[in-house]
């Protein structure tokens, strides 16, 4: 499911989770200035500049919906205070930014990356199993779905269409695909141990990361010297 989000040429995996990180940290502190509004443009701005432009494109109809939804709701729960909904309007947005960078990373990338920097192996085989089931379980998800429409069973609402029509099937699909998944790690002589490895297509440091951490810094810097500069604070 989240493949469809991954890009060709994704940063290197520790600045895009670095990234991450700090567009969320960065809409939170910033939320009540204005700079928490251009900090937040300027990251999505940013990303597809550096080959996230089909994701954040893909992502914008939710990112308006999504924010215009909460930000009305926040609007009228504070008493029709327009200020207060667009801060809420900043930290929201930063959360929704924040995704694209972890979205549109390949997660062998990330283990690729971390395998490199003699990160443990039992953190780096999990991050993997995990990351890689996700898509697995939303397509085990839609083919049980899919078999209860076929066998006219399309509500979940049921208690007992639920247990025996779809929870059931979906454990015992999931059980399957463990087993496989551990064979498949044991066939390809994954170990918890420290043995020798090899990394076939090695994730390395370009220019253009270098470039786009720069620029980042710049944006989150500029933010943390706001005050300082006399941006108000609303």
């Amino acid at each position: 499911m989240t493949d469809r989000f991954h890009v060709k040429k994704p940063l290197y995996p520790i600045f895009s989770i670095a990234a991450a990180v700090l567009t969320l940290i960065g809409a939170l502190l910033l939320a009540r200035t204005i700079w928490g509004t251009v900090f937040v443009a300027g990251v999505y701005l940013l990303l597809c500049c550096f080959g996230y432009a089909r994701t954040c494109f893909r992502l914008l109809p939710f990112l308006l919906v999504y924010l215009g939804v909460f930000s009305l709701i926040f609007y009228f729960a504070g008493g029709r205070n327009a200020v207060f909904a667009w801060q809420m309007g900043n930290r929201l947005a930063g959360v929704a930014v924040a995704a694209i960078p972890g979205l549109s990373l390949p997660p062998v990338h990330l283990v690729r990356s971390l395998t490199a920097l003699n990160c443990p192996r039992l953190l780096t085989l999990g991050m993997l199993i995990t990351m890689s089931f996700i898509p697995v379980l939303f397509a085990e998800i839609r083919q049980v779905r899919n078999a209860m429409r076929t066998r006219g069973a399309a509500s979940v609402l049921s208690p007992v269409l639920f247990y025996r029509a779809f929870l059931i099937p979906l454990l015992v699909r999931l059980v399957n695909v463990s087993d496989t998944l551990a064979l498949s790690v044991e066939t390809r002589g994954f170990t918890a141990g420290g043995g020798a490895f090899t990394v076939y297509h090695p994730v390395s440091l370009k220019s253009r990361d270098v470039c786009f951490g720069v620029l980042f810094l710049v944006l989150f810097l500029g933010g943390a010297a706001a005050p300082a500069l006399g941006v108000a604070v609303l």
